[in-house]
């Protein structure tokens, strides 16, 4: 590919960009234990457990303190204006925390979807959390629409990979 073609033509989008006009006047949303919601208040948007104090971080961080690895899920606070990251099966665990960028709470079911690129009026069934996974174990919508197209290209013996 050369430049401005193929994969790389579009501009990546921000968290804004994918909840852009999105109607959630009751966000449906698992909570956050009390423990963890400790640590989020002190966090502004695009934040996780770094930017707390250092006196806090070891307390807050547990076992996972010490070990390897760059952690930056843990206590994870989104930012409008960047990509939102891989959403995980479950946005509440210490780990895999999505939290909202100006609110206490993870992402919505909805707003999770839209990350997604799933139609608003998509219909995921089962508890909050069985809806988490759903989501978050499925392949983006343009994601599965491209790996489509080059599927049906190798099959149809137009290009080679």
């Amino acid at each position: 590919y050369g430049p401005g073609t193929g994969p790389f033509l579009h501009r990546w989008k921000t968290l804004r960009d994918a909840l852009k006009g999105l109607r959630d006047s009751r966000p449906e949303y698992q909570g956050y234990s009390v423990n963890r919601l400790k640590y989020l208040r002190l966090l502004t948007e695009g934040q996780n457990w770094r930017a707390l104090p250092p006196r806090i971080q070891k307390e807050a961080m547990g076992g996972a303190y010490e070990s390897s690895g760059g952690k930056v899920g843990f206590y994870r606070r989104l930012s409008f204006d960047k990509p939102c990251p891989t959403v995980p099966t479950s946005p509440v665990q210490k780990s895999t925390c999505i939290c909202h960028p100006t609110e206490l709470r993870p992402l919505s079911v909805k707003e999770y979807a839209r990350v997604q690129q799933f139609p608003d009026d998509w219909e995921f069934v089962g508890s909050t959390a069985t809806r988490y996974k759903q989501i978050g174990n499925a392949v983006p919508v343009g994601l599965g629409f491209v790996i489509g197209k080059v599927l049906l290209r190798y099959l149809d013996n137009h290009e080679e990979i």
